[in-house]
């Protein structure tokens, strides 16, 4: 079958599952959704969004599944679950995870899929809203080549950068780095600029001057710019952040490394969101730096 006569599905219609799936509308694909929130139906479909009411009906109307869901226990319920994909009796035949959760669990996932004939790709995601908006996302996969090879089309739609980086799980792996480093250079950003605040130097400036140096980065450029101007409209939640630090953290855990950094993040990405910063970009961290060097 053509790629392009699938018929794909959607669970996750938020800041990045929408643009998702409507810049798949834009390319005449046939888009159905779920939502358990019953005030968006009305708005999908005058998108152009197929709403489906239960899971189950939605499974049987499709061919590939996209998930851009919040977390591990979303996706395993939503797949492996009591009433999950697994005992739908007609079943999609691929199944793209473009949220981010547990590498580990998304391995377990993946070979319980392949045992009910469903192929699993991890695919998650960096470039937040405004990436997802201009199908400019960088897209990490994870999954075997014959089968990522079929969604690729799919993938060039939504994303600028994308690299299958080895087998199931292996994009979430990808992301976990990803989310680890992002963290620890806004931290690195939010302790630079209390120096400079310490020194009473304008803070612009030194951005400026960092620009055009090594220390120059996109985290620089655009969250640095957000602190500056104490604009924390959500690109990224703080809570989904905080999220994936928290996988992060527990990888380290189980498989028995000793990251500091990891921790440093985690534990101060989690104090900022319990500041009431949860629905707020995650730059604002540099508020909860700012606190404690009081």
């Amino acid at each position: 079958m053509s790629i392009n006569k699938n018929t794909i599905g959607i669970i996750g219609t938020g800041i990045i599952g929408l643009p998702i799936a409507i810049n798949l509308l834009k390319k005449n694909f046939v888009v159905h959704a779920y939502a358990r929130n019953k005030r968006k139906h009305l708005w999908l479909k005058k998108q152009g969004i197929i709403v489906d009411e239960d899971l189950d009906r939605l499974f049987s109307s499709i061919d590939i599944l996209i998930l851009a869901v919040s977390d591990t226990k979303d996706v395993k319920s939503i797949l492996v679950g009591k009433d999950g994909l697994i005992y739908s009796a007609k079943k999609p035949s691929i199944v793209i995870d473009m949220s981010t959760i547990c590498p580990i669990e998304t391995i377990n996932i993946s070979n319980i899929l392949l045992n009910h004939k469903v192929s699993f790709i991890d695919a998650p995601v960096s470039g937040g809203e405004i990436g997802a908006i201009k199908g400019e996302l960088s897209i990490m996969v994870g999954g075997k080549k014959n089968t990522v090879s079929k969604v690729m089309p799919i993938f060039k739609i939504l994303g600028k950068k994308i690299t299958h980086v080895g087998k199931a799980g292996s994009g979430q792996v990808a992301k976990a780095c990803n989310q680890i480093i992002v963290a620890q250079t806004i931290n690195a950003i939010s302790e630079a600029f209390i120096i400079a605040d310490k020194f009473k130097v304008n803070k612009n400036n030194i951005r400026e001057a960092l620009l055009g140096g090594f220390a120059n980065s996109k985290i620089l450029e655009v969250h640095g710019k957000r602190m500056l101007d104490n604009d924390y409209k959500p690109g990224f939640k703080t809570k989904l952040h905080a999220k994936d630090l928290r996988i992060a953290k527990n990888i380290a855990i189980k498989k028995n490394l000793k990251l500091k950094g990891v921790n440093l993040v985690n534990k101060f990405m989690h104090k900022c969101a319990k500041e009431g910063n949860n629905e707020k970009d995650s730059s604002v961290y540099f508020t909860t730096i700012k606190k404690i060097n009081k």
